[in-house]
């Protein structure tokens, strides 16, 4: 029996050979098959754990981006709204305006036929009613909890001393000689005049119809002399009412806009620092994980293992180490533009707004098309320059971002808290961090940025002007259907004015909002976080 089976394996020995190496080389080649594909899952779980940490780490930078602009806003708009003060000049202007006339009925009692002329000519309404604005708007004052301010509670408005003259050169007759011989003032001393020459107040003209009388000792030449210096002190205060209120509105812009973009690049780069050092950080833990695991195996005793110390981390750690001496120093650099870099757009947004306006009367009625065509006149003199070939060359507003010369540098570190010892120290990482920030700002695709970035303020401007300055003429009747509505340009001012303080002050921010979801930035900012590969090359 045992034969025939020693026979029978004999027989068949080359097939069950065969057999066994297709076996053993099936389970092998399985088993190396799954040794990889455990591999390649490892592999692809490492790399989506991996840009999911890069994902929510950059979300969460840019969640910091935004935190960190709105802590930085009440710091612009103070100096913003303190140099830029169209407030105190428009209470100026109208305190101004009722001045002459109180002086005089203190020191002059008004008679009664002289006090009912002075009262016709203190109500315009009655005179010429179409100068009003058509929004009703009495001031440019607005509290941030909305309770109405001395200015706001004012029966006033910005449209009212327009109305006064017109209604004035209608009512009056021409010169004619007085009981006393004295000849009455004429209102043809101000024509000629510059546009704003027209805004005269109700309030000057009736103490001058009222002084007439009273004043025998007041030679003629004084009395013109006079009422033309007050016509001209009129005509500069609306002429600085109108270029203080564009020239603000749009600098609140320019500068929010900037320090958003400013930020986005400081942060970035410190961002994508500190995500280097956390993936230095977890190698180096997983290489002690794995010296631990070999110290205590059996091969440890009679072989070593040189090829778990790896040096060049090690060197690579060091140089992505940041100090928080570093880091303060970096941040430290908005200080510049929080103090001095807005003036510098400042003065560029007031000579654009004086080319632009100057023509530009405040009894014009424009639509919102014709005031969005004068801001994008006054954006082009703003952003670009000419050169000494004719040429026109967009301007990178790098000096309004970062201080020029290393003197001015420390300077700003020393006003920013830094120690003068830590200020004047030679530090190669915040170099490093400087000359890429420098970098950034004068490449194209920050002007591609900060163009997006200005036309959706822009927007933000446009939606608050139509709903503060053009809404209510849809609730008029008299507006013809499918006409574009117009409105005063001096009735626009109070809505520009009390815009720039919603955009520096209001919580939560429409225009720091619209800033941070513009898609380029994003874009900007990931290219900026993600720029590390030569690092590990």
């Amino acid at each position: 029996m045992f034969d025939a089976l020693g026979n029978y394996l004999g027989e068949r020995r080359r097939g069950f050979s065969k057999a066994a190496a297709y076996v053993g080389g099936a389970y092998f080649v399985g088993r190396y098959v799954s040794a990889r594909l455990e591999d390649v899952r490892n592999t692809i779980v490492q790399e989506r754990s991996a840009r999911d940490n890069l994902r929510r780490r950059f979300d969460q930078n840019q969640q910091d981006i935004s935190f960190t602009a709105m802590a930085l806003l009440p710091t612009l708009g103070a100096h913003i709204l303190k140099d830029m003060d169209v407030e105190g000049v428009t209470q100026e202007l109208q305190s101004f305006s009722r001045s002459p006339k109180e002086r005089l009925e203190l020191q002059h009692p008004t008679a009664p036929s002289e006090s009912s002329v002075t009262s016709s000519m203190d109500n315009p309404r009655g005179l010429d009613a179409d100068m009003r604005s058509d929004n009703g708007s009495v001031s440019v004052i607005s509290s941030n909890d909305g309770a109405p301010t001395e200015l706001s509670a004012s029966s006033s408005s910005w449209v009212d001393p327009a109305s006064s003259l017109q209604s004035s050169q209608v009512s009056q007759a021409p010169p004619q000689p007085a009981i006393d011989g004295t000849t009455s003032v004429s209102p043809k001393s101000s024509v000629g005049v510059d546009l704003s020459d027209s805004m005269i107040t109700s309030s000057s003209m009736s103490s001058s119809a009222a002084s007439g009388p009273s004043h025998n000792a007041v030679s003629p030449d004084h009395n013109v002399d006079s009422r033309s210096a007050v016509t001209r002190s009129k005509a500069e205060l609306w002429r600085e009412v109108k270029m203080l209120t564009f020239t603000r509105t749009l600098t609140v812009i320019y500068s929010i806009t900037l320090l958003s973009l400013f930020t986005h690049i400081q942060l970035s780069v410190l961002g994508r620092s500190k995500y280097i050092q956390s993936l230095i950080q977890q190698e180096r833990d997983e290489r002690l994980r794995e010296q631990l695991e070999y110290s205590t195996s059996v091969y440890s005793l009679f072989w070593g293992d040189s090829s778990l110390e790896d040096t060049e981390t090690d060197i690579l750690e060091d140089s992505e180490t940041i100090s928080e001496e570093t880091e303060r120093k970096y941040l430290t650099l908005s200080w510049w533009i929080l103090h001095v870099g807005w003036k510098d757009v400042g003065e560029r947004v007031r000579r654009g707004v004086e080319e632009v306006f100057e023509g530009v009367s405040l009894k014009t009625k424009l639509s919102a098309a014709d005031l969005h065509r004068l801001i994008q006149d006054v954006r082009c003199r703003v952003e670009y320059e000419v050169t000494f070939e004719g040429k026109e060359r967009r301007i990178n507003f790098l000096s309004t971002l970062l201080p020029p010369t290393p003197e001015i540098l420390q300077h700003v570190l020393t006003q920013g808290g830094i120690p003068a010892r830590l200020a004047t120290a030679h530090d190669p990482k915040f170099d490093v961090f400087l000359d890429e920030t420098r970098s950034h700002i004068a490449s194209a695709s920050f002007d591609r940025v900060l163009e997006a970035c200005l036309d959706s303020a822009m927007g933000v401007l446009s939606r608050g002007v139509d709903k503060n300055v053009f809404g209510s003429h849809s609730e008029q009747e008299d507006v013809i259907p499918g006409q574009e509505p117009r409105e005063r340009l001096a009735a626009m001012l109070p809505g520009l004015a009390r815009w720039c303080h919603l955009a520096l002050e209001g919580l939560p921010n429409e225009l720091v909002d619209a800033l941070t979801d513009v898609r380029e930035v994003s874009a900007f900012s990931a290219i900026i976080y993600t720029s590390y590969d030569d690092r590990f090359r």
